[in-house]
């Protein structure tokens, strides 16, 4: 109707108003003392959204009033009875209005104000982490331990990369590391290593491998013969009758390796041959991580020669340990700098097993993040309690850095497996690994430990630590079906569910109210709004967000009454709740007449 003209101006002058308030008053507040300076400009912007989307529907009832005063005139000078068609015309058209500014509201409450929340918060968390990091690194380097320090300040420059503070104390942290260690530094680690280097041979069959082999044996690279061999026993079927002839050729591969006749395109170097030999001998056992360490010290050594010969096998093989090893262990280095990038702390939940029994889980900090096309998530200062069936403990462990990545197998939902031993990238042989607290856990256990936990479930938890508040609405779908699951009271997700689904409702109920007030003040027609009046503005705006608080406080009883009593109807009671009272508001408001 052309009488809505009048409504829309003083919604959006409303909104505008709201804005500009939100803004002055965020630029007047403080932000947290630890906020880093660069961060200070993107977190009052933040605050200013956040207090307009919180502020919105109060402003919004006051527009509607309002507007609906001044449009109202229009009938003034007509009789309208009860039940008029053109009251129900008015509704009809009134609801664009309504629905149009209570969707772009349920959008910015449940798209945008979590994502800024989020924001802010690890701006918080990334600020706290900085001064942290610097004030260990100086204490660090007050203890002349100067490649400790380093890293601790490497960790604040991946926060802050421009800080005077950071970059002085590096250059202060080098130069004495260059006093007491007469040479380099210690290097800056990769931010994320590449994982695994080799594809695997998906695509080979058995006479592929075994014709390899062949081809490797007439070229008297026994090592390759043998090992392609033992690929193409371990591609057979129990049934392949070119089963016996691959164990065959490993066998006088082997015996060929055992003689030295690899020497013949090996430098004359026994010991160097000894020590390939007993290097793959473990690759072969597999045990992937002495393979590893041992082809490494050859492949230095074999770079480090000045004849500029290279032995293809060492690359090769050591391509092969590494990628034995990373199914078992992960890199100590990949973990150096992850705090910084942490999106999550503190995070505490239980899962029940098949048997029965319990796991408590607890990780410090969370991080996401891809190495090599796959998701991968950290977990620092991991702690898992285990308890039977009957209560039990049965072992308590703790873990400075947790690597945990989806175990997927066929016709099953994919898990959460986790490698809870990190070992150094480089020849040092240093290990992190599980330290047990109580109990006796099996050795399998400390090594790489399988949750009965979904993958995908895993980001659901992390977001319930942060409350339910803070959830997305899929996010509360999901989970409040298997909160009990992970530790977690199933009610307090089904209420908060009912709640953001009733929020549209409650607003637009309110709207309606808002029209019946707008008609039952309307102005005369032909009375010119005064300017004073401008001066009601903010009173609107505060009754309004009284009354919003009062019937959301009420709403909010109701939905808590149907959630104790019968929390499967609970979500069905509290719609028809809703939707009798907005019929009553609408009947009421048809029932108006002019006087």
């Amino acid at each position: 109707m052309s009488s809505h003209k009048r409504v829309l101006p003083v919604l959006f002058a409303h909104f505008f108003a709201g804005l500009v308030l939100s803004v002055i008053v965020t630029v007047n507040t403080t932000v947290p003392a630890a906020l880093l300076p660069p961060l200070i400009v993107s977190y009052r912007i933040r605050t200013a959204v956040l207090a307009f989307i919180q502020y919105m529907p109060p402003l919004y009832l006051s527009g509607l009033l309002i507007g609906f005063t001044l449009s109202f005139s229009s009938y003034a000078d007509e009789r309208v009875q009860r039940w008029s068609g053109k009251l129900l015309a008015f509704l009809k058209s009134s609801f664009a209005i309504m629905l149009v500014v209570i969707g772009c509201h349920i959008v910015l409450t449940e798209g945008v104000a979590p994502i800024t929340r989020a924001r802010m918060a690890a701006a918080v968390t990334r600020s706290e982490d900085y001064h942290e990091y610097v004030r260990i690194g100086r204490e660090m380097l007050r203890n002349d331990e100067p490649r400790t320090a380093e890293q601790r300040v490497l960790s604040a420059l991946a926060i802050w990369k421009d800080s005077p503070e950071a970059v002085k104390l590096l250059d202060d942290t080098r130069y004495r590391s260059a006093e007491k260690y007469g040479a380099g530094t210690a290097e800056e680690p990769d931010e994320y290593p590449d994982g695994l280097v080799l594809e695997e041979f998906s695509g080979m069959t058995v006479l592929d491998a075994l014709d390899i082999s062949e081809g490797a044996a007439r070229e008297l690279d026994f090592f390759d013969a043998h090992y392609y061999a033992m690929l193409a026993h371990r591609l057979s079927r129990p049934d392949d009758p070119l089963r016996e002839r691959a164990l065959r050729m490993a066998s006088d591969a082997w015996n060929r390796i055992v003689e030295g006749t690899d020497l013949l395109r090996s430098r004359d170097d026994v010991s160097l041959y000894a020590a390939k030999r007993a290097a793959y001998t473990a690759l072969n056992q597999g045990d992937y991580l002495t393979a590893y360490y041992e082809f490494l010290d050859l492949h230095t050594a074999d770079i480090a020669r000045d004849d500029r010969k290279r032995d293809p096998d060492l690359e090769r093989f050591l391509e092969l340990a590494r990628k034995g090893v990373m199914e078992t262990f992960f890199f100590i280095d990949e973990t150096r700098q992850l705090r910084a990038f942490e999106s999550a702390r503190n995070v505490v939940f239980t899962v029940k097993r098949p048997d029965g029994g319990t796991d408590a889980v607890y990780a410090a900090g969370v991080v996401y993040t891809r190495v090599s096309g796959r998701d991968v998530v950290y977990l620092r200062d991991f702690e898992l309690i285990r308890h039977s069936r009957y209560l039990q403990l049965e072992y308590h462990i703790r873990v400075p850095f947790v690597k945990m990545f989806a175990y997927s197998r066929e016709g099953e939902a994919d898990r959460s497996e986790l490698l809870l031993q990190s070992v150094d990238r480089s020849g040092e042989r240093t290990r992190q690994g599980p330290v047990v607290i109580a109990g006796a856990p099996e050795a399998q256990d400390l090594s790489v430990l399988l949750l009965d936990l979904p993958y995908r479930d895993f980001s659901l938890i992390v977001s319930a630590n942060r409350g339910a508040a803070s959830m997305n609405m899929l996010e509360l779908v999901r989970f409040h079906d298997r909160a009990e699951q992970y530790g977690y009271e199933p009610r307090i997700y089904l209420r908060e569910v009912i709640s953001r689904l009733s929020e549209p409702f409650i607003l637009l109920i309110l709207s309606v109210m808002a029209l019946i007030a707008g008609w039952k003040y309307r102005l005369g027609n032909g009375v010119l709004f005064k300017a004073w009046w401008l001066l009601m503005v903010p009173l609107f705006t505060v009754i309004s967000y009284l009354v919003i608080q009062i019937v959301r406080f009420y709403a909010g009883l109701c939905i808590q009454y149907f959630v104790l009593t019968a929390p499967a109807l609970a979500m069905l009671l509290s719609l028809v709740f809703l939707a009798v009272c907005f019929t009553g508001v609408s009947l009421y408001f048809f029932s108006q007449r002019s006087d």
